[in-house]
Formats: C-alpha cells, sequence, structure tokens
C-alpha cells in the first residue's frame, strides 16, 4: 500500500516537473504550430499534475486551455493552407459579386478620371475599358481600379474610359480592405495584380516615350 502511495505520489510530482519543462520551452518558440503543440503537451502535463494533486484551478485552467490551443493551432493550420492555394489560383470572383454594384456605361463613358480620389474597385463583366494616359486596355473578366485604392493620396493614375458599351461591377474601398484582412487568397491575389499592373504601366508609359523612327 505504501509503495503505491509512493509511485503515486511521484507519478503527480514528475508531471508537474514536465508541465513546467514544456512551458518554459514554449517561451523558447517562434514557429506557431511547434509553439501549440507543445503548449498543448503542457495543458495535458498540468491536467494529469492538478487531478492528480487535487489542484481543482490549475484542473480547471488547463482544461479549458487544451481546446483553445487545439482550436488557434487548427485555424493557423488552414490559413497557412489558404495562402498557400492562393499562391498557385486566383480567386473566383464570382463569390465577390453579391457584394459588389453593378453599373452599365456606354461608349465615351467615363467611369474615372485620372487624378481623382478612389473609393471603388471595379470588375469588369462585359465590354473593353482603355486608360489612354497608359495606353493599357482591359477586358471582360478582369479587375481594373485597384491600384488607387493602396496609394497613399488615393488618387487615379489614369482615366478609365469605355470603349463600347460596358457592364461593370464596383466594390468599395471598405470591403476591399475588409476582404484583404479576412481572406488571404483575395489579398495576395491584388498584390500579385497591382504589381503586374504597374509593370504593363511603366512599360506602356517607355514604349510611349522612345522616339519613333523615320525611315528615308
Amino acid at each position: 500500500m505504501g509503495n503505491q502511495m509512493q509511485v503515486s505520489g511521484d507519478w503527480v510530482e514528475y508531471s508537474s516537473y514536465l508541465a513546467s519543462v514544456l512551458v518554459f520551452a514554449a517561451f523558447f518558440m517562434k514557429a506557431i504550430v511547434p509553439l501549440r503543440l507543445v503548449a498543448m503537451a503542457s495543458n495535458i502535463a498540468f491536467v494529469a499534475y492538478a487531478a492528480g494533486a487535487g489542484i481543482l484551478p490549475i484542473l480547471i485552467l488547463h482544461a479549458a486551455l487544451l481546446p483553445l490551443n487545439i482550436i488557434r493551432i487548427s485555424q493557423h493550420i488552414s490559413l497557412v493552407r489558404r495562402v498557400r492555394e492562393a499562391s498557385e489560383n486566383e480567386p473566383d470572383i464570382a463569390k465577390l459579386l453579391p457584394l459588389m454594384t453593378r453599373r452599365k456605361f456606354t461608349e465615351g463613358d467615363i467611369i474615372f478620371r485620372q487624378g481623382e480620389e478612389a473609393d471603388e474597385m471595379y470588375y469588369l463583366c462585359q465590354g473593353k475599358v482603355e486608360f489612354p494616359e497608359v495606353g493599357a486596355v482591359v477586358s471582360a473578366g478582369e479587375i481594373f481600379g485597384e491600384i488607387a485604392l493602396f496609394l497613399q493620396d488615393n488618387r487615379r493614375t489614369a482615366s478609365a474610359v469605355c470603349a463600347g458599351p460596358c457592364e461593370v461591377f464596383s466594390l468599395s474601398e471598405k470591403k476591399v480592405q475588409q476582404l484583404v484582412v479576412t481572406d488571404p487568397s483575395f489579398g495576395l491575389f491584388l498584390s500579385k495584380l497591382i504589381a503586374a499592373r504597374l509593370q504593363q504601366n511603366n512599360q506602356s508609359l517607355l514604349r510611349q516615350s522612345m522616339p519613333v523612327a523615320v525611315e528615308n
């Protein structure tokens, strides 16, 4: 009987040491997943120690922290998976259409002018839109007007002119910012789109500034 009590006491004491070591190790973890895994292990060790020692507050605390750590590590893994998928695939714009406002334009209509303050991003459903200042054109299925939303002065870098009848969906700046924060795939998609658009605009301006050779 005495040996059993001694073994039980040793087991409780060892679990307390293990829990303390795991908590100490967690402070040295930089990566989220290993940190959460070590934290979960410490929760289990503390639950075992508190149950054996009859310390109810510690038992309740770590019994509550364990599922919380499980939820947080699941959320992190899901976020990493979504970001990885975003780097390989473009988001489904059709899912954004219910959040957007539908508008129709005729040929020659100006959707926005260069220098105007930007408060919306656009998705071109039908038609073509030209940007005369940079010599660029977007066709149906493309997003435009996103660059100015992320500039410090929020000013349009070029005018958007309808080259024919157009059907356009607009998304407010506030909703764009919300989507960037909540949906990493959308944020990464916009980052790639803005980088590609700036590169395209720079190349168009460079071509326009080059002297034209005249044949004699």
